[in-house]
C-alpha cells in the first residue's frame, strides 16, 4: 500500500465513524466497531506522515501540500469541520482508541455547545485528549455563512466583545448583524434579559462610535420587530421600544418606506406597531420626514402594486388604527399624485424608473431573502422590458445575475429568470433580420448553464422558425442536443420546404454541429435532398472524406458528382478521389458504361485536372474500347480547343 491508498482509507473511515456518531450512542456496536477501524486506518497512515497533519478549507482538505477537494468524501469532511470551528487538526502517535472515540463523539457538539465550553481545543484537553490536537478557527469567520447556527455564534461573540470593551470587535459584529438578524427568533430575544443588555449597549457603543452603522443597525432591528407575528403588539412597545429612542426621525420615516416598498406582509397592523414604536410627539415629524422622502424618490409612481398598498392603508377596515397624522399624509401624497398624472404623467418612464430601482436593490441587497423576493419583482415586470426591448437592463441584469449565481443557483426564482431570458433569444434569433450585438452577451451569459433546449426546439421545429441565426445560437448553447435536434428533424424530414430551408440555413453556419446534422440528412434523405446537402457542404471548410469517397464508390451519377466536386477542391484529396473515381475495373468493356458516366461528371465539372486520366482512356486498345475511346477524346479535344 502506497501514502495515497492509505490517505484514502484513512478519509473513507474517518467519514464512516462521523457518520455513525451522529446517528448512534457511543455504547453502539457500530460506532465501536467505525473507531476500531479508524484506528487501524490512523496507525498504517502514521507509517508515511507522522504527525498527520490536516488543514481544512470550507470544501477541501489539505493534507503533505496536496488539495482534496471535488468528492464527496472530502467536503464532507471539510464541511463538518468548518463547522465546528476546526482551521487543522493533528493526530500524533499512540493515539489511542478511547482518545479517537472521545473525538469523533464531540466533533457533532453543537457551535453554541462548544462556544460554551471554551471552544474545541479546552473540550479536548477536558477529554485528556493529547495525543489529537486542533487549531480553531477564528469564529468571525463562521458569520460568512447562512445557517441557523450563526446566531448563536454571533451572540457569543458579542458578548464577548461586550466583556472586553472591545470597539475594534464590535464594529466587525455591526457588518454581519443585518445577515444574522434574520435569524433571530425576536420572541426570544425579548425575553432573554442578558441579550436585550448586550444588544442595547452594542447599539449605544456603534452610536458614539460608528454613526452609520448604528443607523442601519437599528432599522434592520426595527423591521425585524415589526414584522414578527409571534409576538403581541403590547410586548413588542413595552418590551423594544428603548431601542429605537436614538433612531432620528428622518431614519424611522426611511425605515417605514422601505418597509412599505419590499414587505408584501406590511399591512395596517404593521403600521401601526411601527408608530407606537416611536413616542406620540414624534409622530408629526416622522411623518413629515416620511412625506418628504416619499416625493423625492416617486417610489409610487414606479408601481401600481405600491400604489394600491397605500390606498389600502388608509381605507381598510383596519385603518383606524394607524394614528391620523400618517393617514392625512398618505392622502396628501395620493391627492398629489393624482393631480401630476392629469399633467400628463410618463407613466412609462416611471415604470422603466421602478425596474431601474429593482435592478439597483437586486445588486446591493446584502439578504438572500430579499435578492430572491427583488428578482421576483423583476419577473413581475418582466412583459413591459420586453414590450419595451430595453436590451441595456438585461445587459445590467445578466451582470448582476453573473455575480450572485453561486448564491442563488438553487432557487426557482434563477432557473426561471433563465427561462425568459432563453425565450427572449429565441424569440430574437427566429426573426428574419440579424439580432443586434447586444443580443451577445446574453448569449455568453447562459453558456455552460444546465438550460433545457425546449424552448428552442418548439420555435425550430413547432413553429417552423428556421434560420442560420437561430441554428447558431441553439449550437452555442446546447452542444449537447444535437441528437435531440436530428431525431426532431428526422420526425419533420418528409416536410421537403422545412428541410430544403434548414439546410440553406446549415450552409451559413460553418462549423461541426452542422456537418454533423448535415452527415445524418445523408442517411436518410431522398436523392434529390441528399444532392442539396452535398452542395451545401461545398461551402463548407469541412467535412467527411470516409463518407464522401464511399458515395464515390457506389452513389448515383448526380451524387458522385457532388462528392467529387468536394473532394477535389484540395490537392490532398484530390488525386485520392480521382483514382478512386476511374480505377473501375472493366474486362472486355464490361464497366465502361460507368466509366463514360464518370467521364461525364468530370465534363460537367470543367474538372481540367482529369486530364492525365482521359488520355489514360483515349488510348485503350480493342474494339469493346471504342466508346470509351471516342468520349475521352471528344473532352479532350473540347478542352484543347478551349485552351487555344
Amino acid at each position: 500500500m502506497d501514502k495515497d491508498k492509505a490517505l484514502e482509507g484513512f478519509f473513507k473511515s474517518l467519514k464512516l465513524s462521523l457518520k455513525n456518531a451522529s446517528i448512534y450512542t457511543s455504547e453502539h456496536p457500530a460506532f465501536k466497531e467505525s473507531v476500531k477501524d479508524g484506528k487501524e486506518k490512523i496507525d498504517t497512515l502514521l507509517n508515511y506522515l507522522s504527525p498527520i497533519r490536516i488543514g481544512v478549507k470550507a470544501d477541501a482538505l489539505l493534507v503533505d501540500g496536496k488539495h482534496f477537494e471535488k468528492a464527496r468524501t472530502y467536503e464532507e469532511l471539510a464541511q463538518i469541520f468548518h463547522l465546528h470551528m476546526i482551521k487543522s487538526l493533528e493526530i500524533q502517535e499512540g493515539i489511542t482508541p478511547e482518545e479517537l472515540m472521545a473525538f469523533i463523539s464531540k466533533v457533532y457538539l453543537h457551535p453554541k455547545d462548544i462556544l460554551k465550553k471554551g471552544g474545541f481545543s479546552k473540550i479536548l484537553e477536558q477529554e485528556n485528549i493529547t495525543h489529537l490536537s486542533v487549531e480553531e478557527l477564528d469564529y468571525s469567520q463562521l458569520l460568512t455563512g447562512e445557517g441557523e447556527e450563526i446566531k448563536d455564534i454571533w451572540s457569543h461573540l458579542l458578548q464577548e466583545a461586550i466583556k472586553k470593551e472591545d470597539a475594534q470587535k464590535i464594529s466587525e459584529l455591526a457588518d454581519s448583524f443585518e445577515k444574522v438578524v434574520g435569524h433571530f427568533k425576536i420572541e426570544e430575544l425579548l425575553e432573554n434579559e442578558q441579550f436585550m443588555t448586550n444588544i442595547d449597549k452594542f447599539l449605544h457603543q456603534l452610536k458614539n462610535m460608528e454613526q452609520d452603522k448604528f443607523r442601519k443597525c437599528s432599522k434592520e432591528l426595527l423591521k425585524s420587530i415589526v414584522r414578527n407575528k409571534n409576538i403581541s403588539r403590547e410586548t413588542k412597545i413595552s418590551q423594544a421600544r428603548k431601542f429605537f429612542k436614538e433612531l432620528s426621525e428622518e431614519d424611522v420615516a426611511s425605515t417605514l418606506l422601505e418597509e412599505i416598498l419590499n414587505d408584501d406582509e406590511f399591512n395596517a397592523l404593521s403600521f401601526q406597531v411601527f408608530s407606537e414604536l416611536s413616542e406620540k410627539r414624534r409622530h408629526k415629524k416622522i411623518a413629515d420626514s416620511f412625506a418628504e422622502q416619499f416625493q423625492k424618490a416617486r417610489i409610487v409612481h414606479r408601481s401600481p402594486e405600491i400604489r394600491q398598498k397605500i390606498k389600502e392603508l388608509m381605507t381598510g377596515s383596519t385603518s383606524e388604527i394607524i394614528p391620523e397624522i400618517y393617514i392625512q399624509t398618505l392622502s396628501f401624497l395620493l391627492k398629489d399624485l393624482h393631480s401630476e398624472e392629469k399633467k400628463g404623467l410618463d407613466i412609462n418612464l416611471l415604470q422603466k424608473n421602478y425596474r431601474y430601482f429593482l435592478l439597483s436593490m437586486l445588486d446591493e441587497e446584502e439578504k438572500k431573502k430579499k435578492v430572491v423576493s427583488t428578482l421576483e419583482k423583476i419577473l413581475v415586470e418582466w412583459n413591459s422590458i420586453i414590450q419595451d426591448r430595453d436590451l441595456e437592463y438585461l445587459k445590467h441584469l445578466i451582470k448582476i445575475l453573473e455575480k450572485r449565481r453561486k448564491e442563488l443557483a438553487f432557487e426557482p426564482v434563477f432557473s426561471q429568470t433563465n427561462a425568459k431570458i432563453i425565450s427572449f433569444i429565441v424569440d430574437e434569433a427566429a426573426k428574419e433580420k440579424r439580432a443586434t450585438s447586444d443580443v451577445e452577451p446574453l448569449i455568453a451569459y447562459l453558456k455552460g448553464g444546465f438550460l433545457s433546449s425546449r424552448a428552442f426546439l418548439i420555435k425550430i421545429f413547432e413553429e417552423s422558425k428556421v434560420n442560420s441565426q437561430i441554428l447558431k445560437y441553439f449550437f452555442e448553447l446546447h452542444p449537447d442536443s444535437l441528437n435531440l435536434f436530428k431525431k426532431n428533424l428526422r420526425i419533420r424530414s418528409s416536410d421537403i420546404e422545412f428541410l430544403k430551408t434548414t439546410l440553406q440555413s446549415l450552409g451559413k453556419i460553418d462549423a461541426p454541429a452542422s456537418q454533423e446534422i448535415l452527415n445524418d440528412i445523408l442517411s436518410y434523405g431522398t436523392e434529390s435532398i441528399k444532392i442539396e446537402v452535398l452542395k451545401v457542404q461545398q461551402l463548407s471548410s469541412t467535412y467527411d472524406e470516409n463518407r464522401l469517397f464511399r458515395i464515390l464508390e457506389g452513389g448515383s451519377a448526380p451524387l458522385k458528382k457532388e462528392a467529387l466536386e468536394i473532394l477535389t477542391r484540395k490537392p490532398a484529396t484530390r488525386e485520392r478521389a480521382l483514382a478512386k473515381f476511374f480505377s473501375i475495373p472493366s474486362a472486355f468493356g464490361t464497366k465502361n458504361k460507368i466509366l463514360i458516366d464518370h467521364i461525364k461528371v468530370i465534363q460537367d465539372i470543367g474538372l481540367k485536372k482529369a486530364k492525365d486520366h482521359l488520355i489514360v482512356f483515349s488510348k485503350k486498345k480493342f474494339f469493346w474500347n471504342k466508346k470509351l475511346r471516342e468520349k475521352a477524346l471528344e473532352v479532350l479535344k473540347k478542352w484543347d480547343a478551349g485552351e487555344n
